[in-house]
């Protein structure tokens, strides 16, 4: 459990990319609580992991990045080192380990 000094985690759920108008407002969310200071984890998705590597330039101790191993196998999208691919159960441990869930 989080000392109370410690940033708030948010886990983000993409579903889309950037072909959805939603992105927009996913990109602008991510940079807001970026700049709050809080701890994110990011789940890609659905369409969502069709940005994986455009979002692993942002990946650092504050934003870690999780794809969908499934949605990447069903898509033809080779598996990029520097992402955590998992299923459900990462999700739902991201999920429950976090103070808050936004989807896009």
């Amino acid at each position: 459990m989080p000392s109370p000094s410690s940033p708030r985690q948010l886990c983000l759920l993409l579903t889309v990319d950037r072909r959805n108008e939603e992105f927009t407002q996913f990109l602008k969310t991510l940079e807001e609580r970026r700049a709050q200071g809080e701890q994110i984890y990011l789940y890609c998705l659905d369409d969502g992991i069709r940005e994986i590597d455009s979002l692993l330039p942002l990946a650092d101790p504050q934003l870690r990045l999780f794809g969908c191993a499934y949605a990447a196998m069903r898509r033809s999208l080779p598996r990029n080192p520097g992402v955590t691919y998992g299923g459900l159960g990462l999700l739902a441990d991201l999920i429950s380990g976090t103070d808050e869930l936004l989807a896009f």
